[in-house]
């Protein structure tokens, strides 16, 4: 029985994406303002924004039980190594093939992990075909700079397909990226259309 599934319709063309990932910069955030706009939860962020279009994680810290219950669709990224102990994946869970390193993949089936979930969920992205991405509470203080410096890998690729990516955490120390103000961020993805 094959456990890895992959990423497929309905695809995230339509509108601009909001990825919700975990920093402090989301306190002042009503997730309800971007529902104009597809959701991308990270991890727990799920929890929070319970109607997102999906959540993603390379990992779910011991809330894999609760993920079940919710209402979205759960891609979690797994090492082979690892599928001995994750079980069968949830009705609303698909695994994904998951790679150590900061690549990028071409395969829908397949993430990089880069370190953290918030590097795997902009290929959750890609594989969605997202024209429009912003990114909230990517924080990414001083002291998480190499991390952040891995985001550059996707840079070429953006540009070459014309994915826009905009930051609205203006202090994150991703620099790869524009940045916006939180709620010009909001804007974008409450107007529905890309910048």
């Amino acid at each position: 029985m094959e456990i890895y599934g992959k990423i497929n319709k309905p695809f995230w063309d339509d509108r601009p994406v909001a990825v919700i990932g975990g920093g402090p910069s989301l306190l002042d955030l009503d997730y309800d303002k971007l529902r104009g706009a597809h959701v991308l939860a990270v991890k727990g962020s799920i929890f929070h924004v319970p109607w997102a279009d999906a959540a993603f994680g390379l990992d779910f810290n011991g809330s894999r039980d609760k993920l079940a219950s919710v209402q979205s669709r759960v891609y979690l990224a797994v090492r082979e190594d690892q599928l001995a102990g994750a079980g069968l994946p949830s009705k609303n869970t698909t695994y994904l093939k998951r790679l150590d390193g900061q690549g990028l993949s071409d395969d829908p089936g397949v993430i990089y992990g880069g370190g953290c979930s918030d590097f795997g969920a902009m290929q959750i992205c890609i594989h969605k075909r997202a024209k429009q991405i912003v990114l909230f509470g990517f924080d990414y203080e001083a002291r998480w700079s190499a991390w952040a410096e891995h985001f550059r890998v996707y840079v070429p690729y953006l540009t070459a397909h014309g994915i826009s990516v905009v930051n609205a955490s203006p202090s994150s120390a991703i620099g790869c990226f524009q940045k916006v103000a939180l709620r010009d961020g909001i804007a974008i993805c409450a107007n529905g259309k890309g910048s």
